[in-house]
């Protein structure tokens, strides 16, 4: 069995060889290499001493309220913020910076919703459906920053 493997064995270590002889330094030999990683560490640090300013005792006080709750929270946290950057990222998406685009993207719905022939072709392709789960979400965000706005449900308080 001994035999059998060691011509394996023998060309193993001379690929092992080859590529050891072949690869050039590290990447972090490299001092522009370096320099960003000293960059971002220090942005990191400044960061986190920001962060850990604006928030002082009452993010320790939330953080221990959270207990055991905290470290799964904070995780499915960083994957939604992750999710939602691929999205941007895959999509595109970003808003228009042109003051034109603006004009162009709100004229054509204007134009749009005063126009009796696009509402009846909503209602013949059953567009409609899409419409009202639209308005529905901006109402839902609309009554949300509302309630954000008063820091209570219902109402506002009033001082006599």
């Amino acid at each position: 069995m001994r035999s059998a493997l060691r011509p394996t064995l023998r060309a193993a270590r001379a690929v092992a060889r080859r590529n050891a002889s072949s690869q050039s330094s590290s990447p972090l030999d490299n001092p522009n290499v370096q320099k960003a990683v000293e960059g971002a560490q220090k942005a990191y640090e400044q960061g986190a001493a920001t962060v850990r300013r604006v928030a002082g005792p009452i993010g320790d006080r939330v953080g221990s309220a959270l207990g055991s709750y905290r470290e799964p929270i904070v995780y499915n946290a960083k994957v939604a913020a992750s999710l939602a950057r691929q999205v941007y990222q895959a999509e595109r998406l970003a808003p228009p910076t042109k003051l034109h685009d603006w004009a162009t993207a709100y004229a054509q719905i204007w134009s749009r919703a005063s126009n009796i022939n696009f509402w009846r072709d909503v209602l013949k392709t059953g567009a409609w459906a899409g419409l009202a789960v639209a308005g529905l979400e901006a109402y839902g965000i609309f009554k949300l920053g509302e309630v954000i706005g008063r820091r209570n449900f219902v109402g506002y308080k009033i001082r006599d």
